[in-house]
């Protein structure tokens, strides 16, 4: 398996995310400062109806990279060929969909949220471009797809990371010549066409190196939608039952306590996006090497992968539950942490919906498209209803208790099931695992307690970044100490890793001086 592809999805994957994350924390203020409030409030609550565009996409992009990626394994280029060529066509259909979609909702807006938008400065101006910039960021996903698909990664990370600061760029511009709302319009059109042109180009430059040519052929159009009957349904089903949690909390739970419970799940949130991103950046690499009939080097790669996985999601899991009332407190102020209970809740659903993505994911990367499809439209329709029958008498507590309930049936047990039966998943290193789980997480857990307890005794309370940043410290080399100390096959890779590294060094080092 090529390592420069995987390392360039790593790049694209999580530098997407933490690019957002820069973008957020440098905007913000300035759109607080430049940009009227009424009108901000107002373009934020408009630009989620306008969302509801994106489930247009049935999920194009992640089909094309997985068929893509698995033909080019096989070397069938004229396959490729006329996939490439369903996939523009389709990614027409989309945009075509998605931008009429959005004038509709463009016209019903007003109704919607009972506001005459044409008072606010530039907003309907900002919304119209909006729905372009929509529309072209839905095609930009399946070109991304396409790339990708064909072991064509760098481009693909290279124009997200770019576009990224030029949208930062473009925007901060803008704000200060006094666009007010449009500019954040116009920055996000800029940023889906420069995507869109540099995929294009780099499509172009890598299919004349490789003489293949795009195919347009209806009956292959018609047997390529026909995929999209469950991927369509799942994300329609999928995007709703992601914000059924609130709305149903809306119905039975006061403001002010889901306002507390936002508050409390939104750094869990965006630290579960970011792991995540670490499956996701595998399965180009899998769907292609299961075209090449790479078994041995899949499963290898699988069981290595879900290991670092693993890890990662328990250590974050862990400096959780230690450190999470102290950062809540220094990010908000007193009075806005949930209590123990909920948050251990949302930390335990962060854990197991993390190994269950994982699982999902490179099942996907494995063509399973239709069996991952149906369980997440059985997921959402089940989730949904017990949203409302349990969050009713129970509130909060109930709903946390569903997702996690949930994510530990379908999401981990049962797709952890289905890679076991595609046969991708050694259960012997499964079960060791586990053995593994058992040992470490007491110990760590323990010692997380002791390092709590000491420096709660030696740190003034009011002092939480100090405490956060010891005790996260502390736990931290104790962590790798465990882990290391029994787990002898992390303890051999990193070995050869830094073996590998200073091997490299070395022979540099040994040309330059024959230089």
């Amino acid at each position: 398996m090529n390592k420069k592809i995987l390392k360039w999805n790593f790049i694209f994957q999580y530098g997407y995310v933490i690019t957002n994350i820069i973008n957020s924390v440098i905007l913000l203020p300035l759109y607080l400062k430049k940009i009227d409030s009424s009108t901000l409030g107002l373009w934020l609550a408009t630009g989620n109806i306008l969302a509801w565009m994106t489930l247009a996409d049935p999920g194009v992009g992640d089909v094309l990279q997985q068929k893509i990626a698995q033909l080019r394994g096989k070397n069938e280029n004229n396959e490729i060929g006329l996939t490439i060529g369903s996939g523009f066509s389709a990614s027409a259909c989309i945009l075509l969909i998605s931008v009429l979609a959005g004038f509709i909702f463009y016209f019903l807006i007003g109704t919607i949220i009972n506001k005459d938008v044409s008072k606010y400065d530039g907003l309907q101006v900002a919304l119209l471009i909006s729905i372009i910039a929509t529309g072209m960021s839905l095609v930009s996903f399946s070109l991304s797809g396409i790339n990708q698909g064909m072991q064509n990664s760098a481009p693909v990370a290279i124009s997200s990371l770019t576009g990224n600061f030029l949208f930062l760029m473009t925007n901060v511009l803008l704000l200060y010549f006094g666009f007010g709302v449009i500019s954040i319009a116009f920055s996000n059109l800029c940023r889906a066409v420069y995507i869109n042109i540099f995929n294009l180009a780099a499509l172009k430059k890598v299919l004349n190196k490789e003489k293949m040519h795009i195919i347009f052929n209806a009956s292959h159009f018609k047997k390529f939608i026909k995929i999209f009957s469950f991927t369509s349904v799942s994300r329609i089903i999928g995007g709703f039952s992601a914000s059924m949690d609130m709305i149903v909390l809306a119905r039975f739970v006061a403001p002010s306590m889901i306002t507390i419970f936002e508050i409390n799940k939104r750094p869990i949130q965006m630290t579960q996006s970011l792991i995540g991103r670490h499956s996701v950046a595998l399965m180009p690499v899998i769907s292609h090497a299961h075209g090449k009939g790479e078994d041995e080097g899949i499963k290898s790669m699988i069981n290595t992968q879900f290991k670092y996985f693993v890890y990662a999601a328990l250590f974050i899991a862990l400096c959780f539950c230690f450190n999470y009332q102290s950062l809540i407190t220094a990010w908000t102020g007193a009075g806005k942490y949930a209590g123990n209970l909920i948050v251990f809740l949302l930390i335990g659903n962060f854990f197991f919906d993390l190994l269950g993505y994982f699982m999902a994911n490179m099942g996907y990367a494995l063509g399973d498209i239709k069996m991952n499809s149906f369980i997440n439209i059985f997921k959402g329709i089940v989730s949904g209803i017990l949203y409302y029958v349990v969050t009713k008498p129970y509130g909060i507590i109930g709903l946390l208790i569903v997702m996690i309930t949930l994510n530990i049936l379908i999401d981990f047990i049962f797709f952890t099931y289905r890679l076991y039966k595609l046969g991708y998943l050694n259960m012997k290193f499964m079960r060791h695992s586990l053995q593994l789980w058992a040992m470490i997480i007491p110990l760590v857990a323990l010692a997380g307690l002791g390092f709590n307890y000491l420096y709660n005794l030696v740190i003034p309370v009011q002092m939480y970044i100090i405490k956060i940043l010891l005790n996260g410290f502390s736990f931290t080399i104790f962590f790798i100490g465990i882990v290391l100390l029994l787990d002898k096959s992390l303890r051999t890779d990193i070995t050869e890793m830094l073996s590998s590294v200073f091997k490299l060094n070395t022979n540099k080092q040994t040309v330059l001086n024959e230089q």
